[in-house]
């Protein structure tokens, strides 16, 4: 009877255990259909089914391989380079000109002459002249003469010169002159660098006559002859013509202006005039004076 009871109790509970494990595979909240109790008692089998058909087996389902996804590799790209550019200087050799010695010919300018040969230079010269005082009668107011001049060119466009000179010949009244001016004058060329060259004339003069009276002069001035000072001014316009370094040829014309110095001004004027009820005197007198000449530089 124990036996029995035993044999009994273990089937029971294979049933409840293989329905327990049936229930596990139930997903939550779901009634799985169907149970099956099995019996046996020695041999002799029994089974007890609930509800209706075969309840289905379980299905195992692989899960995927994962899948790894290589992340996207980083693409470095390289910044451009800005080189900034250079100015590359190459001094250039150093050249020396060696000059070559100046040559002299018939076309070299008279300032090469002078002055580029040399800062100064001296000249000494003669010249003829007439002197032209207006006058009258037909032998009055004309003088010719001769004169020597020493020319200091210290500079091309200036120079410094003294004349002296001898006049003989009538004066403005007729009556018979023998004169010696001597003059300073500055010479100021306008164009130095040519051969021709034009200067000006600006100087200062003192001059001794000696005059013989004749005819009616004699009986004014109730003498045969007297001598005459004077102190004046000049100006003038004159050409240079340089034929080569050291020679050359100048011709200029000049206005003179002066008054007479001596003591016998007073006494003895050098010009009257009567106009029948009064004599006038004056011992101021003007003229134009030319020359030719030629002048040597050393």
């Amino acid at each position: 009877m124990k036996k029995i009871a035993l044999a009994s109790l273990l089937s029971v509970s294979a049933t409840l255990l293989s329905t327990a494990a049936f229930a596990q595979d139930c997903p939550p909240g779901s009634l799985c259909a169907g149970a099956q109790i099995n019996t046996g008692i020695f041999g002799i089998g029994g089974s007890l089914q609930i509800g209706g058909g075969v309840a289905p087996r379980p299905v195992y389902v692989q899960p995927a391989a994962p899948v790894y996804v290589q992340p996207p590799q980083p693409v470095y790209v390289q910044q451009p380079v800005y080189v900034q550019p250079q100015t590359v200087y190459v001094q250039q050799p150093t050249r020396y000109v060696v000059s070559q010695p100046v040559q002299y010919t018939t076309t070299t300018t008279s300032y090469q002459w002078i002055g580029l040969q040399r800062n100064q230079a001296f000249g000494l010269g003669v010249f003829a002249a007439g002197a032209s005082f207006g006058g009258r009668g037909e032998n009055g107011g004309s003088l010719g003469g001769v004169g020597a001049t020493m020319r200091f060119r210290y500079h091309p466009y200036l120079a410094t010169e003294l004349t002296l000179g001898g006049f003989f010949g009538r004066d403005y009244n007729g009556d018979t002159r023998a004169e010696v001016p001597v003059t300073v004058n500055e010479l100021i060329y306008f164009n130095p660098m040519h051969r021709l060259q034009v200067y000006g004339v600006l100087g200062v003069g003192v001059s001794w006559a000696s005059v013989q009276y004749e005819g009616v002069n004699a009986i004014a001035h109730s003498r045969s002859q007297a001598g005459y000072a004077y102190v004046g001014g000049q100006a003038g316009l004159g050409l240079e013509w340089q034929l080569t370094r050291n020679f050359s040829l100048f011709t200029d014309a000049r206005a003179f202006i002066r008054t007479r110095v001596d003591a016998e001004i007073e006494t003895n004027p050098e010009f009257r005039r009567s106009n029948g009820t009064r004599t006038e005197t004056t011992n101021t007198s003007a003229g134009v004076t030319g020359q030719l000449g030629a002048m040597f530089y050393f």
